[in-house]
């Protein structure tokens, strides 16, 4: 992979745009010079890069949603002149080393990484003060990790490292990484954060709550459930983290999905097969998906609600239920069975105001089987409603070995995307594609 570093941030122009009253820097159109030695230039490049990450169709919140939910069944294509979409739709080899989600996916968040490592080794440098400098790169790690450990969701390896012909690293590898780097970033965002910092960053991320959160999901990834309890449970459940929107930078996938009729939920059954699916009593399901017209047929159809109704909806970071959930799961998968299902009835009994973001099923508290695998197999339905267009729906298929490509009754059309031939042409290193 060559240094994206060096190839975009190229023009000496300072392009600054005003959204959610702060500051952000477009990262394509602002000269390394100009960053490294500004506290200032720093906080505004830490906007551009949440910026990058969570809005337009482009970036990874659009990118990550919309492929997994193709690929999982949550999801339906609307309008097959949408190419990207269509390939993820029907899966299999007909998911082109081309396809537009997927490059676009690699390639911004490559660029989220990147620009977080600009901050990351010019904090020492523009800082005024350690506590300044250490702050600037709690928030440049956490974006770090949060980059990496969302394309190890998609793809089978990583380059870890930007350089010319990077090698690539395994899951564990990248995992580890950004653990690393969340556990780093933890300590300096616990020693506080800065005000000179804190002042000018959005604030709609809260940081500390963000990493522990992070750390949790990338703990459960990597098959470190003891650790992922404990940082689950280091996650205050009351405080909303959200990517924020305003007219000028609109909800992605409310704006793509309800203006430009591309695609929508496919129905009210979350990509679950007919053994699991929800219990009709089980409100969550009018909270994500609603019955309306659909223009593209003048027909009756579903659409996604809940975070995506509107192009001002924000859209979570992480979600309360989540936590519980890996809570619930990994300490299944430890054989601490009374342990799980309790962590798993807080998700079945939570009422609507009972969460942070009004997510409550509502339900009556587990009655099944005390086994690992009957309570396994309730988490992995809940995931499927609570985690909602989230983008974790083809990880946690997988995670699960639900029934995958080529299987009776299969549950998702792949299991990892090939490398795009934006990283294929440019990295002889590159691996081979995934056959599925």
């Amino acid at each position: 992979m060559k240094n994206i570093n060096k190839i975009f941030i190229a023009i000496t122009l300072l392009f600054v745009v005003v959204s959610c009253d702060k500051e952000f820097i477009d990262p394509i159109n602002i000269s390394d010079p100009e960053v490294e030695g500004s506290v200032e230039n720093l906080i505004r490049l830490i906007n551009g890069i949440q910026q990058r990450f969570s809005t337009d169709r482009a970036g990874a919140k659009y990118t990550t949603v919309t492929a997994s939910g193709l690929t999982a069944d949550e999801l339906r294509l609307i309008n097959p002149g949408n190419l990207g979409e269509a390939e993820l739709t029907n899966g299999g080899t007909e998911i082109s080393i081309n396809n537009g989600v997927i490059r676009s996916m690699w390639g911004e968040i490559m660029l989220v990484r990147n620009e977080s490592l600009t901050v990351l080794e010019s904090a020492d440098v523009a800082a005024t003060d350690e506590a300044e400098a250490n702050s600037l790169k709690a928030y440049a790690l956490f974006y770090e990790a949060l980059a990496n450990g969302t394309l190890i969701r998609f793809f089978e390896q990583v380059p870890l490292l930007t350089e010319a012909n990077a090698q690539f690293n395994t899951r564990a590898e990248v995992l580890a990484d950004a653990i690393g780097d969340l556990n780093t970033a933890l300590g300096y965002a616990q020693s506080g954060i800065s005000s000179s910092v804190s002042s000018g960053v959005f604030q709609s991320v809260d940081l500390e709550n963000s990493i522990q959160a992070l750390l949790a999901r990338y703990h459960l990834m990597a098959g470190n459930y003891a650790e992922a309890v404990t940082a689950a449970n280091a996650v205050d459940l009351s405080v909303q983290s959200t990517w924020s929107y305003d007219a000028a930078v609109p909800n992605p996938i409310a704006e793509t999905y309800g203006t430009n009729n591309v695609v929508e939920a496919k129905d009210d059954q979350f990509g679950l097969p007919d053994d699991l699916l929800p219990n009709p009593a089980d409100e969550r399901i009018d909270f994500y998906v609603t019955i309306a017209n659909d223009p593209s047929t003048n027909e009756d159809a579903f659409f996604a609600v809940g975070f995506f109704d509107d192009n001002l909806d924000e859209i979570p970071v992480y979600l309360p239920g989540e936590m519980l959930l890996i809570e619930a799961e990994a300490q299944a998968r430890q054989g601490q069975i009374p342990q799980a299902i309790a962590a798993l009835d807080e998700v079945l009994t939570k009422t609507a105001a009972e969460d942070v973001f009004g997510i409550g099923a509502n339900l009556p508290a587990y009655t099944g089987a005390a086994t690992e695998e009957a309570v396994l197999e309730e988490i992995y339905r809940n995931r499927r409603i609570e985690l909602f267009m989230t983008g974790m729906s083809l990880e946690d298929s997988r995670r699960f070995n639900r029934p995958g490509p080529g299987e009776t009754d299969a549950e998702r059309n792949r299991n990892f995307y090939p490398y795009p031939d934006t990283e294929r042409d440019n990295n002889t290193n590159t691996p081979a594609d995934p056959a599925n």
